[in-house]
C-alpha cells in the first residue's frame, strides 16, 4: 500500500511540474487584472532568472556559452520581457503546449539573442 502511495505521488508530482504551458501562460498574460499581469511578470521573471541561474552553474554566463539561452541587457525593462514571451507564443502556436518555462527561454532567446565573440 505504501509503496502504491509513492509511486502515485510521484507521478502526480511529475505532471503537476510539467503542466503549465506556454498557452496557459499567455492566457494568465492576457487577463487585465492587477494580479494576472503581476504573475504574468513574475512567472517571466523568476523563469529567465531560474534559466540563467542553471546556465551560470554549469558553465557560466560571461558571453556566449554552449546552451546559453538569451543575454539579457542589463537595462531591460520586466514588460519587455512579457512582450518578447507573448510574441514568440503568438508567433509561434504550434508551440503552445511546450512547458512555459521553455516558452519563456525560446522568446527570451528570438528576442535578445547572445552576440558572439570572435
Amino acid at each position: 500500500m505504501l509503496r502504491e502511495f509513492v509511486i502515485t505521488c510521484a507521478l502526480a508530482t511529475s505532471v503537476c511540474a510539467f503542466a503549465f504551458t506556454g498557452s496557459d501562460l499567455n492566457k494568465l498574460c492576457t487577463k487585465t487584472a492587477p494580479n494576472s499581469r503581476t504573475a504574468c511578470a513574475a512567472y517571466i521573471e523568476g523563469a529567465a532568472d531560474g534559466v540563467y541561474n542553471t546556465i551560470e552553474a554549469i558553465g557560466g554566463t560571461s558571453g556566449p556559452q554552449v546552451g546559453q539561452y538569451f543575454c539579457l541587457p542589463a537595462d531591460v525593462k520586466p514588460q519587455q520581457l512579457t512582450d518578447a514571451v507573448r510574441k514568440y507564443i503568438a508567433d509561434n502556436p504550434d508551440k503552445a503546449t511546450f512547458n512555459a518555462t521553455t516558452m519563456v527561454s525560446l522568446g527570451l532567446g528570438k528576442a535578445f539573442p547572445c552576440k558572439v565573440e570572435r
